[in-house]
């Protein structure tokens, strides 16, 4: 056999292992790995095998995987803590801090700590927190919480830490990491709190003053010299709060007391932190039944719940969402987009295919139950880019329920050659599937990396390099949500969909297009880097009954930048075909 090894081949194992490190560094690895297999001929697979790339790929991987999984746990307890209203830390049971907040950075000085030591608690509290904390201790539910009283940050303030043991998940098919979150429950309320408490528990505002003082750490002797009042008057309020608590002693009165606190503050901290809800909101959500088969299957409604169905079939990494702008005008001309994610994306469980066209019918199939599921008979159906595989498929299949199809940025041709004309990063793909297609598995699980890793920004760059325009569209607020939302749709269970209609893309589909009755259009961005003008005049060529409604100043984000024109496209195929301007709203009966 060809002896192909030499500085390509080097350069793309020394690419690889860099990238593991340096994820910025994942342009020069495609460069790299785009030298190399350009020199291989068609089906070069045994060359690639030969040259041992791909244990070193397993290699590479295993490593992204551990990478990804630490930072995925990471980014688990940073929101965690950042949900926490006071100081706030988690850790592994050995004591390594894995991150704090910013209230407890501020604490300790803006230094952020590494271990139990740099909190600088009394030694008494450190020696409580370790022996409780340590690994593989026996716990039950009376030592699942560890409640203690520490100096903390400023000289001469004491605080109470509640220590509870939690568990830090880095997405689905991972093990859990078990974990300690350790955050401080101080229990000065504001006068809102203070009433919500008294009206609780029935206290009156001695008794409310001296639960407080309890809860701080105080001793009766202390409560009593604070307050100047007689110790005996003292114990008699500290009765009287056990009796309206129910306790039996102080130790649990003060968690009672503590837990009431906490509660009120975390809420209040998950409010404050969570969006609040938009009018956009109540025209978006997801929805999800069970198969025939047992399988999971999700989908996302858009728009007006009772309004003109539309069946949207998603591009492979753009998902099944569209901006918020665009939702709202939906919703408000009586539009209702029911967007499915197809087998093994977002959370729709995959199906065991064994070739594109069982994969393609597996879809068809999870749709019609879907709209059967719904009550719904005919719909329009939309195909976004390499969506419109499944969309015309669809079309062909089950005419009496289509009453029209309309691509978005999307056709179906392919031959060979046409790999050089597309965007670099698509090209890097398209060749690797041509000539080495055992590699494809890394080179989409290293950009699932970047999406595990919260490094979408940097993806973005990469996708966009060859195309100022979709640069600029993607750094729309409104437009970068969705594409990073549906980044993360494609990638949620890994690589294996995205490899998948990877291959059904790079096949040529137009003799199941020409089969297409129903009115068939597409409207498409003469600016398109990835479907190109040509392309789609190449498309129509053979399928003469699709037509084609060109936008100038488009490109491959015309779903996103251009809606407007979209719905009124959807607009004039509602009109054709349902009997020539009649009243939509006097009209959906017929789709119910």
């Amino acid at each position: 056999m060809h002896n192909h090894k030499g500085p390509r081949t080097e350069r793309v194992i020394e690419e690889a292992y860099a990238t593991t490190l340096d994820p910025e560094r994942y342009e020069a690895l495609l460069a790299a790995w785009h030298e190399y297999i350009s020199t291989l001929p068609d089906g070069g697979d045994d060359i690639f095998l030969a040259d041992n790339l791909n244990s070193h790929f397993q290699h590479a991987l295993a490593i992204l995987d551990r990478i990804g999984r630490v930072e995925a746990r990471e980014e688990t307890a940073r929101i965690i803590v950042d949900q926490m209203p006071g100081p706030a830390l988690v850790m592994k049971p050995e004591c390594e801090i894995l991150c704090a907040n910013e209230a407890c950075l501020g604490a300790l000085g803006g230094q952020a700590p590494k271990g139990l030591m740099d909190l600088e608690f009394e030694d008494g509290a450190l020696e409580k927190l370790r022996a409780w904390a340590r690994p593989n201790a026996v716990f039950n539910e009376q030592t699942q919480f560890l409640l203690f009283t520490t100096p903390f940050g400023l000289p001469g303030t004491d605080m109470r830490f509640l220590a509870t043991r939690i568990s830090l998940h880095a997405g689905k098919g991972t093990t859990s990491e078990d974990a300690i979150l350790l955050a401080a429950v101080d229990v000065h309320m504001n006068g809102l709190m203070a009433d919500q408490l008294a009206e609780a528990y029935g206290f009156s505002p001695a008794e409310l003053d001296v639960a407080f003082r309890l809860v701080r750490g105080e001793t009766p002797e202390e409560i009593a010299r604070n307050r100047a009042a007689k110790l005996a008057t003292v114990r008699t309020q500290i009765r009287g709060i056990l009796a309206k608590l129910d306790t039996s002693s102080m130790t649990d009165a003060v968690r009672v007391l503590t837990s009431f606190g906490a509660t009120m503050n975390i809420s209040g901290a998950i409010a404050r932190h969570s969006p609040a809800r938009r009018d956009v909101d109540r025209w978006r959500g997801w929805q999800q039944m069970t198969l025939s088969d047992g399988r999971g299957f999700t989908w996302l409604e858009q728009g007006d719940p009772n309004g003109r169905p539309v069946l949207f079939f998603h591009h492979l990494y753009l998902g099944p969402g569209w901006t918020d702008p665009s939702v709202e005008a939906l919703g408000r001309q009586g539009w209702r987009v029911i967007a499915p994610s197809r087998p093994g994306f977002g959370q729709s469980d995959g199906a065991t295919t064994s070739s594109p066209d069982e994969r393609i019918q597996a879809t068809l199939d999870a749709c019609i139950e879907l709209l059967d599921r719904l009550g719904l008979q005919t719909v329009l159906v939309i195909g976004h880019a390499n969506g419109l595989i499944h969309a015309q498929s669809f079309a062909v299949r089950n005419p009496h329920r289509v009453y029209a199809l309309l691509s978005v940025s999307g056709e179906t041709s392919w031959q060979d050659g046409m790999e050089e004309d597309l965007p670099w990063h698509h090209r890097v793909i398209a060749t690797t599937l041509k000539r080495a297609p055992s590699a494809i598995g890394f080179l989409a699980r290293a950009t699932v990396a970047f999406i595990d890793s919260s490094r979408e920004d940097f993806l973005l760059t990469t996708l966009h390099r060859d195309s100022l325009l979709e640069q600029r569209v993607a750094r729309r607020p409104e437009v970068k949500r969705v594409i990073m939302d549906g980044l993360r749709h494609t990638v949620r269970q890994g690589a294996n969909g995205f490899v998948a209609e990877i291959r059904m893309a790079l096949t040529d589909r137009r003799e199941t297009a020409r089969r297409v009755t129903c009115p068939f259009r597409i409207i498409h961005g003469l600016q398109d880097k990835v479907f190109k003008p040509e392309m789609f005049d190449f498309f129509v060529s053979a399928v003469p009954n699709a037509k084609l409604i060109p936008v100038e100043d488009a490109g491959q984000y015309l779903l996103y930048s251009h809606w407007p024109m979209v719905i009124a496209e959807m607009e004039k195929l509602w009109r054709d075909t349902q009997g020539g301007g009649a009243d939509p709203s006097k009209s959906r009966a017929g789709f119910a």
